[in-house]
């Protein structure tokens, strides 16, 4: 028998996910076919990696989001190009 099963990641409701879920949502992020320059998919894995962090460090409160892995090249790819929200298009 082969199926394929399908999963929808919705990543404003983590916080209230078990950390089992979590967990599988992680893996399945994880295992997803999708390229590295696939935005959404991207994304959803720095939200539930995010998400994971935050339990971790539950009792310390310490900012998540202020300097990221990608933000230099983020930075980089601003000067010449804006994202449309569909795709990035060069810089007039």
């Amino acid at each position: 028998m082969k199926t394929t099963i399908a999963f929808n990641i919705d990543t404003s409701t983590l916080q209230g996910c078990t950390d089992d879920y979590l967990a599988a949502l992680w893996y399945i992020a994880q295992t997803n076919p999708a390229t590295n320059d696939n935005h959404d998919a991207c994304v959803a894995v720095e939200h539930i990696g995010r998400e994971i962090i935050r339990r971790w460090m539950r009792g310390v409160p310490v900012p998540l989001w202020n300097i990221q892995g990608g933000d230099y090249y983020h930075q980089q790819l601003i000067r010449f190009a804006r994202w449309n929200g569909q795709e990035w298009e060069a810089a007039q």
